[in-house]
């Protein structure tokens, strides 16, 4: 139940970063597409009980992954930085 919630953050998140100019928009696709996929995960496991062995999860979460770490590496080594027009 907690993949529900951890997958639904993503959503708003990725669609900020898309709307936002400070971070690349592929980023914020790749985070929306991570919402997705942790629901459709937390789906599998709960309507089937061989999900885990089919093997396909850690592909539909491969969105999620590359958004996330993506997120974070471009923060740390990129930074935010700021594109304001100053207003005089």
């Amino acid at each position: 139940m907690v993949q529900v919630f951890w997958g639904l953050w993503l959503f708003p998140l990725g669609y900020l970063i898309f709307k936002s100019a400070i971070i690349p928009k592929f980023l914020g696709i790749l985070l929306m597409l991570g919402c997705v996929s942790y629901l459709i995960n937390f789906l599998g496991n709960a309507l089937f009980s061989n999900y885990a062995d089919l093997g396909i999860s850690s592909f539909v979460r491969l969105p999620a992954t590359l958004g996330e770490i993506g997120t974070c590496l471009w923060l740390l080594i990129m930074g935010a930085k700021n594109n304001a027009i100053s207003v005089e």
